[in-house]
């Protein structure tokens, strides 16, 4: 079978799972015949999917997140008016898109919440079916639980996915649990994405706590709580647009750029992970039985959502910054395993993919 990707090109998330996804693809004997990329103007094909993605890929202008210069926050409001400024770009790319699709001819499209893939999808009637896989449709499921607040950012993110899956077959909720499907939406409930690379790999446990952050300014609390915590070592890694790819601010803090090799390393050495609550950070930490504590960069109703549903996962805890670090640490020695539980969930994946694409083909 032929299957073409479109992948979000602005989250390591989104990435990681195209990979793990062309992984089990080519274990089962189809061909991965091309990916479309969508980017920040001005930005190639991102180094994660260079590296690891043995594929022509091609990169299109697509909406992306916008943050807060004076802030730690996610600018909603500025996310929303420059994307839509933009329209008419995103809408220009879906005849070049068009062309790519028409000249790779695949007999599959698998769509990592893209929204290029839905622009493409309004503008072009095709008899190519679609597979749009993403955490985020958890959250139209008729059984997901969602917090009470936040209304306006439910609302935006809940646009921003369904423009996503625009004329999708099928939608892929990803889950850290067993789900029902809610086939009267077309959702169809699996489990993460994740690497070859994060099963083999064998656990340990080393003094020190690692830190993920997706927004650099976040860097600030996390330098000052090391700073008033001199015993605890702290390794953490960033997307700093200037970053060194290392840094020793403190003697007890190192400061990595981001690299899917060292971080993978790092977690399965770490006593434990603090995060902004991307997805695929905090699959990776249940797989390996790392606890985790969470909490989403401001503003960011989908990572807020993450934080309390791996929580209730058990998982780990919630938190509002790395400043709450010392409740971490005091939660590290009554965490109860899950491992075992999340890994036969896990397992199932390749059979849920099989299913879905004879679903989808006939």
């Amino acid at each position: 079978m032929r299957i073409l990707f479109f992948i979000q090109g602005e989250g390591r998330g989104h990435q990681t799972q195209a990979i793990a996804m062309a992984e089990i693809l080519q274990k089962a004997g189809h061909e991965l015949v091309g990916a479309i990329v969508g980017t920040t103007q001005g930005r190639g094909i991102p180094v994660l999917l260079e590296k690891h993605l043995s594929v022509e890929m091609r990169a299109f202008p697509s909406p992306a997140l916008l943050y807060s210069e004076k802030s730690k926050s996610l600018a909603v409001w500025k996310t929303f008016w420059e994307n839509l400024k933009q329209g008419s770009v995103y809408m220009q790319q879906a005849g070049k898109v068009e062309a790519y699709i028409q000249e790779k001819r695949p007999d599959v499209i698998i769509n990592f919440y893209e929204m290029l893939c839905g622009l493409w999808r309004l503008r072009y009637k095709t008899s190519i079916p679609v597979l749009s896989i993403a955490h985020q449709y958890l959250l139209q499921h008729s059984q997901f639980r969602l917090p009470t607040s936040s209304f306006l950012h439910h609302r935006i993110v809940n646009t921003v996915t369904r423009l996503s899956a625009l004329g999708t077959t099928r939608k892929l909720a990803l889950s850290f649990y067993e789900m029902p499907d809610d086939t009267k939406q077309d959702i169809y409930v699996i489990p993460p994405l994740l690497r070859a690379e994060v099963k083999v790999l064998v656990p340990q446990k080393e003094d020190f706590i690692l830190a993920y952050m997706t927004h650099y300014k976040l860097e600030d609390d996390l330098r000052d709580w090391c700073r008033r915590h001199p015993e605890t070592n702290v390794v953490a890694f960033w997307a700093h647009p200037q970053a060194q790819k290392l840094e020793t601010p403190l003697p007890n803090y190192s400061l990595h750029r981001v690299d899917a090799h060292l971080f993978l390393d790092a977690m399965r050495r770490c006593r434990g992970l603090v995060s902004t609550s991307g997805f695929e950070a905090i699959c990776e930490a249940m797989y390996l039985g790392k606890p985790v504590m969470l909490f989403p960069t401001p503003q960011h109703f989908e990572q807020a959502v993450n934080a309390i549903d791996a929580a209730r996962a058990g998982a780990g805890i919630q938190a509002t910054s790395f400043l709450e670090m010392d409740r971490f640490l005091d939660y590290l020695p009554t965490h109860q395993p899950i491992e075992d539980t999340f890994r036969l969930w896990q397992h199932q994946l390749e059979e849920k993919i099989r299913q879905q694409l004879v679903a989808v083909t006939g």
